[in-house]
């Protein structure tokens, strides 16, 4: 059965959502309040709110589930677990340290279709020139670099 747990962060400015099957995290989003359930707010959901808060909450500890994902989508989320907080990498630099030099555009894509933000941390993830791109908009991951203490240098100001 899958519960969903909504909060506001004032951080972001927007509500977030997380669902989870069996106390494994399924899917993170923005948008609308939706349904709150007490019981899913327990563990991961309380976590990402304190995280959201600026609080130093290692949301690498929660099973995620990314069984729907291939092989190579998987490695890729996967190892973007291990960037610590305060940390980056590069596309191109995580391509590398997968074996596969020359597909920067596919760890792009794979990260554009995690379905777990935050619990994946893919906004650690830029480009070699700049921030690169996110699935909630570079505003978000500017602000959750901030909030790491991460923002590469020049990318602290607005676009």
């Amino acid at each position: 059965m899958t519960e969903t747990a909504c909060f506001y962060s004032e951080y972001l400015g927007r509500f977030v959502s997380v669902a989870l099957s069996d106390d494994v995290v399924c899917q993170v989003a923005l948008g609308a309040a939706g349904s709150f359930n007490a019981r899913a707010t327990a563990a991961a959901a309380k976590a990402l709110e304190s995280y959201l808060r600026g609080e130093n909450v290692d949301l690498g500890i929660f099973q995620v589930n990314l069984r729907n994902r291939s092989a190579f989508e998987r490695a890729v989320l996967q190892s973007v677990r291990a960037i610590p907080r305060g940390s980056t990498a590069t596309y191109s630099g995580l391509a590398a340290r997968l074996g596969k030099p020359k597909a920067a555009r596919a760890v792009g894509n794979a990260l554009h279709h995690n379905p777990v933000p935050l619990f994946v941390p893919c906004h650690r993830v830029v480009a070699a020139s700049g921030l690169g791109g996110f699935s909630w908009g570079v505003d978000i991951k500017r602000k959750l670099l901030l909030l790491e203490g991460a923002c590469p240098q020049g990318a602290e100001d607005p676009l």
